[in-house]
């Protein structure tokens, strides 16, 4: 490969931070609140116009609250649902017992860009990249930044790496783990369809008890709306064009949301993409779309009720369910979770369905753990070895494939995002870093902020 060396030249400095989250996703928005609260100057960085990454990129359902006895997502992931519910954006919540909560991803979007508005000790940075770190050591004191008015340098005492994709594990140097893309979970690029007839939808089902299947796929966990999954028996005797024939077994979900007339379509877009690659990245937008559009013909044609159904908006990115993951000291495994495990250096505590999307795209396998039980998330499993100054929370956490559908799921990311925000505040105001840091200190100070622990 060619390569160009790029003169070096001085850098102007955008601030001085206690702590910086670099994505403002899922976990990086709660990060960014929980560190300020916490008392530390904190700065977040992302990508996109928005807070919220898949959270507010037509998700519109976020996994379990409870454990289907109790609720155990508190704290701040759940301040910032019920603003949402109390703006008319989350439909009929049981936050102890549903599978998942239905929710706006719009008023979503209002509500956590009013939080940020309201914490003191809080700024974001939108539209920009972070392009390198900077080190002293083994210790990462800053990021480059990369917009629209060019490079820039922040600094900073501690850094949340909520990338998704471990970016700033990767500028560091850090070890990390990417199977093979063949390997990985499949990407979706999720899309909302306006123009359905939702109660004409919700009586086909009905008549048909034989096609509900997302009954079946949520594992008969109660939940608000409408959800389906698959279209297999619905095409069953029905004639399609080649091109289209693989939509019979592929992996579809569809659901309502608070909105009327409105349903999200939650397919695989592409298989075998490593989401650290932009040629890869590029290729998922692309077939995602197409797909989405096919998927919606044979929606248009054949399912009562989404006759005159439109796409009315895609996600401003495509969906990656797994990347790099931090090689930390402990890695979650399905028998960790399966087993309700407790740590005693626990972050949060968390229950949800263990998903492992088939890496060809057509299905996914679930098990589901013993009702009121639930397991720890490890601060363990969130801090890269040999690196200092760096927690990651999010998706890249230390976890096996088999086992990344259950920690990944929104609302235990941003409590692990909660959990990474405080612990890395408390390290920069006291000039330790994070794994040095009394964990009777971090457990008391996450509980002021109400995160549950589950009880041995």
């Amino acid at each position: 490969m060619n390569t160009y060396v790029e003169p070096a030249k001085e850098l102007p400095v955008y601030g001085e931070y206690d702590v910086i989250v670099a994505g403002g996703g899922t976990a990086g928005m709660i990060a960014g609140i929980a560190s300020a609260r916490a008392g530390a100057r904190t700065l977040v960085v992302e990508r996109l116009g928005s807070l919220g990454g898949q959270l507010g990129g037509f998700m519109n359902t976020a996994w379990t609250f409870g454990d289907q006895v109790h609720q155990v997502v508190k704290g701040i992931p759940y301040e910032y649902f019920k603003r949402v519910e109390e703006i008319g954006g989350v439909e009929n919540p049981d936050y102890a017992k549903d599978a998942y909560i239905l929710y706006d991803s719009e008023r979503a979007k209002y509500v956590i860009t009013q939080m940020f508005e309201e914490e003191k000790n809080l700024e974001v940075l939108y539209l920009t990249m972070v392009a390198d770190v900077i080190k002293e050591g083994n210790k990462v004191t800053g990021i480059i930044m990369e917009n629209k008015s060019g490079r820039q340098v922040a600094w900073g005492k501690q850094f949340v790496d909520c990338t998704g994709d471990s970016d700033l594990l990767e500028f560091a140097g850090a070890e990390f783990e990417l199977l093979s893309k063949e390997r990985l979970h499949p990407v979706s690029l999720i899309a909302k369809m306006g123009g359905v007839d939702v109660e004409k939808v919700r009586e086909y089902y009905a008549a048909r008890p034989e096609l509900w299947k997302g009954e079946k796929y949520l594992g008969g966990l109660p939940h608000a709306g409408i959800y389906n999954y698959r279209l297999h028996e619905e095409l069953e005797g029905i004639e399609l064009p080649e091109e289209l024939e693989y939509l019979r077994d592929w992996f579809i979900l569809f659901y309502s949301t608070p909105n009327p007339g409105e349903m999200v379509l939650n397919m695989t877009g592409e298989i075998a993409i490593d989401g650290t690659d932009a040629k890869d990245l590029s290729r998922a937008e692309h077939t995602s779309r197409i797909r989405l559009y096919q998927a919606m013909e044979v929606f248009n044609k054949y399912i009562p009720g989404f006759e005159k159904a439109y796409i009315s908006a895609t996600a401003p990115a495509v969906g990656v369910r797994e990347s790099r993951k931090v090689v930390g000291d402990i890695k979650l495994t399905a028998d960790i979770i399966m087993n309700a495990t407790k740590f005693p250096d626990a972050v949060c505590s968390y229950q949800a369905p263990l998903g492992y999307h088939i890496p060809d795209g057509k299905d996914i396998e679930f098990r589901r753990m013993e009702p009121g039980t639930a397991y720890d998330i490890p601060l363990r499993c969130m801090l890269p070895k040999a690196i200092d100054g760096v927690i990651v929370a999010g998706r890249n956490i230390a976890v096996e494939t088999d086992a990344i559908g259950s920690p990944r799921s929104i609302s235990n990311c941003m409590s692990m995002g909660q959990g990474a925000g405080v612990a890395a505040a408390l390290a920069a105001q006291k000039g330790v870093e994070i794994r040095q840091l009394p964990y009777k200190e971090l457990r008391e100070e996450l509980e002021k902020q109400n995160v549950y622990f589950a009880r041995s």
